[in-house]
Parts: C-alpha cells; structure tokens; sequence
C-alpha cells in the first residue's frame, strides 16, 4: 500500500509541474489563437486520441455506464468549460505567475465542497488555514492596495482565475464518484469529449473561426497542452484522486506556483515582486494548514 502510494505521490508531483508549465504554453498560444478555439483543439486532441486507444483496446466496452453519463457531461462543463475557459480568457487580463498562485487554492476550495457535499469534517486548524488562503488571494489580486480592496477594483482575470479553480474543485469531487465505475482514462477521455462537445457549440455561436495558419511555436505548445498538461497531467490527476482521495491528491497542486514561477521568469521574462512572493507565500501556508490533517490520518 505505503509503494502504490508513494508512486502515486512522485506522479502527482510530476502533474503538477506539468500544469505549472501550461499557462506559460497558453500565454504564447492566445497570440494566435482565441481562448475558446484554444480549449476546444486542445480536448478534440485528448479525447480523440484516448478515446481511439480505448475503443481499439477495449471495444464497446470503452463506452460508459448510461448511469455515470450525466456525471461525465457535468465534468466536461467544470473542468473543461469552466475551469479551462475561465483561465484562458484570464490570462489575457493577468499574468502567468497571478494564475498559478489564485490556483494554490484549490486545496482549500475542495476541502469545503467536501465538507458541504461529501460530509467530510474539518478541525479549527483548517477552517484557519482556509482563511487564511483566502485573505493571500485577496491580498495578491488586490496587488496589496487597500484602496482597490475598498473600491473592489480587483483585476478582471485575477478573479477569473479564482472562479476557474472553484469549478476544478467540483470536476475533483465528480471524478472521485464516477470513478467508482470508469477508469481514470475513461474519465478524462469522456469528459474531455463532452467539453470538447460544449466549446464547439460556444464556438459557433460566437463566430469564431479556425486559424488557417499556426506558427511552429503555437504547435509545439500546442502539442505540450494536449499531450503534456493535458493527456498524461489529467490521466495522472484522475487516477491520484482515486488512488489517494480527492483532498490529498489536492495537496499536490501546490506545487504549481513554484514551477510556473520559475517558467515564466525564465521563458516569458514576467516580474516577479515582494507582492506576489507575499501573495504566494500566505496562500500556500493557508493550504497547508487545511490539508495538514488529511496527509496525516488517512492511510488508505
């Protein structure tokens, strides 16, 4: 049990460093392409190619339980709807390294919809810690000013950001259900299906029409969202949160700021300043104290 975890953990890791790379990808992405066109070619990649594995492998059988379909529908609307719409359009508002650390919440966001949906019980030490996150996500988009507290003049895609990691956290909490019946691929095949589905739609509605050319840079961060942050991230995720739970696999998305931090110094040359290393610092202490006693009592 203590290897499968511990495996589990350095794949959770590598999840994570994953995702702190994508909104750097995503960043030189939207140069070229709106945020919606970018969500829907990023699940049509992940669902195509996971589904063809699946059905070649599996056959009918790779199709999901009729029960576990509006489940499924639901999470292509929260985590890829949602949570990848919400985050595109936000970076075209906010920064790379605001994006990463609003998402240091999700830990904190997953533990109260688990206690509001799953009857999970939290200790004082955590409802602290979850206060504490989000008085660093005020903080870091009210860029440490009291006046724009006042005036609520917080950035556009800051708050985006924080929206996107609340539906991320009900995409965690459906997944740990459906995967009681569907494997890990299915999920993220299937779900992807149904987002990709839903961002087509919005798509047409909106007009948007798909780029006749892309540059080498757009496919080659392109490939790194659908294959990198997007097959082998979400396959990972999916299968941690069933392995581990959804709360302790959350701890792991704490690593996220740190490797996005790093990649957009180093690739898109962003600032970053006391206010943000503040911002960040407090959220992720927060988040510690939330999820402190879930590394510590759960052992299945």
């Amino acid at each position: 049990m203590h290897s499968k975890n511990d495996k589990m953990y350095f794949f959770l890791v590598l999840t994570a460093v994953l995702w702190g790379g994508n909104p750097v990808a995503v960043k030189s992405v939207l140069g070229e392409i709106t945020p919606i066109m970018t969500v829907l070619f990023r699940y049509i990649g992940i669902s195509a190619i996971l589904l063809s594995i699946m059905f070649i492998k599996e056959g009918r059988h790779a199709l999901p339980p009729k029960h576990q379909i509006l489940p499924l529908i639901l999470m292509g609307i929260t985590g890829i709807v949602l949570n990848n719409g919400l985050q595109f359009i936000g970076l075209q508002y906010s920064t790379v390294v605001n994006c990463s650390l609003v998402a240091a919440t999700t830990p904190a966001i997953t533990a109260i919809l688990a206690v509001l949906f799953l009857k999970e019980t939290m200790n004082k030490k955590q409802w602290l810690g979850i206060f504490i996150s989000l008085l660093g996500v005020v903080y870091l988009v009210a860029h440490g000013s009291m006046e724009i507290i006042k005036n609520l003049s917080f950035n556009k895609g800051d708050l985006l950001f924080l929206v996107s990691q609340a539906s991320w956290a009900v995409y965690t909490l459906l997944g740990r259900r459906v995967m009681e019946d569907v494997s890990p691929m299915g999920v993220t095949a299937w779900a992807g299906f149904s987002g990709a589905i839903f961002m087509g739609i919005a798509a047409l509605y909106e007009g948007v029409a798909a780029p006749s050319r892309l540059s080498y840079d757009t496919l080659l961060s392109l490939s790194y969202m659908i294959i990198g942050s997007g097959i082998l991230a979400m396959n990972w995720w999916n299968t941690g949160v069933r392995v581990v739970g959804a709360n302790r696999a959350a701890i792991f998305t704490n690593i996220i700021p740190l490797a996005a931090m790093a990649l957009s110094v180093v690739l898109l040359h962003e600032h970053v300043g006391w206010h943000e290393i503040a911002g960040g610092i407090w959220i992720i202490f927060g988040v510690y104290l939330t999820t402190k006693k879930t590394r510590a009592v759960r052992t299945a």
